[in-house]
């Protein structure tokens, strides 16, 4: 899994640019309505209105800032220090440092920060018992936010 998109987001913008079929596939983990938009007119639309376009670099820019992070996430960090940093992001994109709410399933989320779902929940298990969280199934009860802010740095749990 490389990015889970809600409500409003766009994906697939790089064939419009590159002329190159998408180097990824997308599945909707729930019914969704999804726009196609074919590349002539879209480009003809973008062409001609240069605030969607700067909308549209933005967007990208910052999807390219994820990829980096996550990358590097991936590379450098242990998974305790990945699963920590997740919770803070979603916590920051949720905007509530006091508990946040999963939009996908404990095996999506392995599969997103790369590892196995018995490991998430002997993960999720461990920082509970350091008093970092307390996990309802979907919801996780934030104790400590500088304790997962340090987990993320180190990842010593």
């Amino acid at each position: 899994i490389l990015h889970i998109y809600g409500p409003g987001h766009t994906f697939g913008e790089v064939p419009v640019f590159e002329g190159k079929n998408f180097p990824a596939s997308a599945m909707a983990i729930e019914d969704a309505s999804i726009l196609f938009l074919p590349r002539d007119k879209f480009v003809n639309l973008i062409t001609t209105t240069p605030a969607l376009s700067m909308n549209m670099l933005a967007d990208l820019s910052k999807r390219l800032r994820a990829f980096t992070i996550q990358i590097e996430n991936l590379s450098l960090k242990e998974v305790p220090a990945r699963l920590a940093a997740y919770i803070l992001t979603l916590a920051s994109e949720q905007k509530n440092d006091k508990k946040v709410t999963l939009p996908i399933s404990k095996a999506q989320l392995s599969n997103l920060i790369g590892t196995t779902p018995e490991t998430i929940s002997r993960i999720f298990k461990k920082m509970a018992d350091a008093q970092l969280i307390q996990v309802k199934t979907k919801v996780i009860f934030i104790r400590d936010m500088e304790g997962l802010s340090e987990l993320s740095d180190s990842g010593r749990l």
